[in-house]
């Protein structure tokens, strides 16, 4: 347990987080290591864990028949990858790729929902954190789409008070 505590006080993510409780959520953690090149996990697959990335950079993309492979965005040490069991999505929205060899600590999503329910003022704090993650990330996307198709996108007016 503590090769995964001080990994998982390095991370903004869990910093404030009782010891108590970032002990508990080392339990049903582990440490995995993947080369540069390889799939993390791919969209549309079931989404049993979540990831927090320790060392190293992931493209994260979505792939169409039509369009192919098109990375939405790369993220790094700290962040959250493979939310998708925190909020009851059975199927992952993205396909994760290390651009470099890449760290992460993966936490199984059922066990830490376990956990949330368990402790209600933990499981807050923690669901709480994880929506400004994907708050954060759908600001980010949201500007490429306006970068990448402002143009096309039809104006209107917004009048103001």
């Amino acid at each position: 347990m503590p090769e995964i505590l001080n990994p998982l006080h390095q991370i903004e993510f869990f910093h404030g987080i009782a010891k108590k409780h970032l002990e508990r959520v080392a339990m049903i953690s582990k440490v995995a290591e993947f080369p540069a090149q390889h799939d993390i996990f791919h969209e549309n697959e079931f989404g049993r864990d979540i990831y927090f990335v320790i060392s190293g950079r992931v493209s994260l993309a979505v792939c169409t028949p039509h369009a192919g492979c098109r990375q939405l965005m790369e993220v790094g040490p700290g962040d959250l990858i493979g939310w998708s069991p925190l909020v009851g999505r059975p199927l992952l929205s993205d396909t994760a790729r290390t651009l470099t060899p890449t760290t992460v600590i993966t936490i199984d999503g059922q066990k830490i929902l376990k956990l949330c329910a368990e402790d209600p003022e933990f499981g807050f704090d923690f669901m709480h954190r994880v929506a400004k993650t994907l708050s954060t990330r759908m600001s980010a996307i949201r500007l490429q789409l306006l970068q990448l198709g402002g143009p096309q996108l039809p104006r209107i007016q917004i009048e103001s008070d």
